[in-house]
């Protein structure tokens, strides 16, 4: 068996079917094995960056490794952002290239396109190697895809030298037990749990995205419907549990109002794959942190390293925490006056911050129905988009790229994930993202992919210009029509392509399966709210409340 056989072999051998990338001629052999495998899929993006993103999308959707490959050099330089999305979002992406032959290890260009890619990529990755020598393919290839999908997830990078695609290795004897040691559950976890909340009167969850590669929502609403109390999320996790009776939002600083209120007033808050980001010494969030108790649960012990005084940190593997709390004898702890009031914060509250882009998409996602994977790019529509999606409260999975925020990926990150599902994906983009890498147009429209863009066209790059606001006042630069920004006519940029353009919202019901431009036209002069104002307690967004509501709210 040739070597690049053997990858591939072990790629099927691990659920992979598809990979993502581009023609270069040190890949050229490891690409060819992969096209000439009846169960394997290679898929030409139009820049490698797309690629990337494309096997980013598809680790998501599978929860499994997801593949790109690029050429040396240039090549799989232009992944480095992806790489870097990936180490952010936690995602298990194998990146393949290769380089011809090094003499001088550390002499800058030995010969046209050579990088060390794996030195440059080593603090943005799980695991990157070199692979020069037949007797490290096997070690090199089993440590990859362990340190890629155990514990906390992540991408890693091979580097072959390109002569050992084609020699033969000798497979008889190759051990597989190269997997890294399960964490254990502890049972002191569900213990001080227990205890916690037998003396808690305003428990709440608080979720975050570390858990949804460790569980199913039905585990989590499962967690939800046995202990009977409140759960909040990070924005990028509400998809996990949003049609929950119990689920109350997500919270931050551009979070929903009334789920910042419930935060502000819990005495218990258990803290499960959320990283607690926001700043600890924040006047917002620092009176919360000194006032309440908190346990936190996390896969990844280095997400303890940001210390919260009194906090209770238990290094656990989330899923299967959750699995055993709801294989538990534990009762129901009576919680309905507190429950009430997180119901009546919701309801008082509830068309807050309601702004005309919410309302366009809360109709556009409430015709498409049920059981959608969208994939968000980044800029304020996908802010609009998620308090548009808490409206409502429709089942399907939401893919950002929340951590790293990393603008103009969403087509890429759409076509893996379709690769991924074999189902219709909606992508919802910016008017600037969309020019980051409109090529993959071309790809969607070749391949016939049942992706539908939808455009929140507001012809401005809005969130920059109110942080310039901010701090230059009126003096804009590159952020709109006054200051050098601009956007094309997508009508005639989706007739170039061949895709069918719209601003009818009925056409999503109608045309299932085609590619569609749906334009959403926005009103340039529309802001991102809510805010939260520096220095203002977490539930004292911006634009304020009305002080006697606020104070009424602030009391309960």
């Amino acid at each position: 068996m040739r070597v690049a056989e053997y990858i591939v072999k072990r790629l099927l051998d691990k659920g992979v079917k598809d990979a993502f990338g581009i023609p270069g001629g040190v890949i050229l052999r490891l690409m060819y094995t992969m096209q000439e495998q009846e169960d394997f899929s290679i898929h030409l993006n139009y820049h490698e960056q797309m690629a990337g993103f494309a096997a980013c999308g598809y680790a998501w959707a599978t929860n499994g490794l997801g593949v790109a490959y690029a050429t040396r050099g240039p090549g799989i330089s232009n992944m480095f952002t992806c790489i870097a999305e990936a180490y952010q979002e936690s995602l298990p992406v194998i990146f393949f290239t290769a380089h011809g032959f090094r003499k001088h290890k550390n002499m800058r260009s030995q010969n046209i396109q050579e990088l060390n890619i794996a030195e440059a990529v080593t603090g943005i990755t799980k695991y990157a190697a070199n692979v020069d020598n037949l007797e490290e393919v096997v070690s090199s290839l089993e440590m990859a895809f362990s340190c890629a999908t155990e514990g906390r997830k992540g991408p890693v990078l091979l580097d072959f030298s390109s002569s050992l695609f084609n020699m033969e290795i000798d497979v008889e004897n190759i051990s597989k037990n190269n997997k890294l040691t399960a964490m254990e559950q502890s049972e002191e976890a569900i213990e001080n749990i227990k205890s916690a909340l037998s003396k808690s009167k305003r428990p709440i969850i608080l979720i975050g995205d570390g858990l949804r590669s460790s569980t199913t929502n039905a585990d989590i609403s499962g967690l939800a419907d046995k202990i009977k109390i409140p759960i909040l999320s990070s924005r990028a996790s509400k998809d996990l549990i949003n049609t929950s009776d119990y689920y109350f939002g997500y919270v931050g600083s551009h979070g929903i109002r009334y789920s910042n209120f419930i935060l502000s007033k819990a005495d218990l808050i258990i803290v499960v794959g959320n990283q607690l980001s926001f700043p600890k010494e924040s006047q917002s969030f620092k009176p919360i942190l000194d006032n309440v108790k908190i346990i936190r649960l996390d896969i990844d012990s280095e997400a303890f390293n940001r210390k919260i005084e009194g906090a209770q940190d238990f290094n656990v593997d989330t899923g299967v925490l959750i699995k055993n709390i709801n294989k538990e004898n534990i009762k129901s702890y009576e919680h309905v006056e507190w429950l009430n009031i997180c119901n009546e914060l919701k309801n008082k509250l509830y068309n807050c911050d309601v702004t005309e882009p919410v309302l366009k998409l809360e109709s556009f996602i409430k015709k498409i129905g049920n059981n959608k994977t969208f994939v968000c790019d980044v800029g304020n529509h996908e802010f609009w988009f998620c308090r548009a999606y808490e409206k409502v409260k429709v089942k399907g999975k939401v893919y950002h790229s929340k951590a790293f925020g990393t603008l103009g990926t969403a087509l890429g990150r759409a076509i893996g994930v379709y690769y991924a599902t074999k189902q219709e994906v909606i992508c919802i983009i910016g008017d600037q993202g969309l020019q980051y890498n409109i090529q993959e147009l071309q790809y969607i429209v070749q391949w016939k992919l049942p992706i539908k863009i939808v455009l929140v066209n507001n012809k401005a790059s809005r969130m920059i210009a109110d942080h310039e606001r901010e701090i230059f006042g009126d003096r804009l630069v590159h952020v709109d029509a006054d200051s050098e920004y601009s956007v094309p006519d997508f009508a005639k940029i989706a007739t170039a392509y061949g895709i069918k353009y719209t601003q009818d919202e009925d056409i999503a019901v109608d045309d299932k399966n085609k590619q569609i431009l749906y334009e959403i036209i926005c009103d340039t002069s529309i802001s991102l709210t809510p805010s939260l104002p520096k220095g203002n307690a977490c539930q004292d967004m911006y634009p304020l409340l009305d002080r006697e509501e606020y104070n009424y709210c602030d009391k309960l």
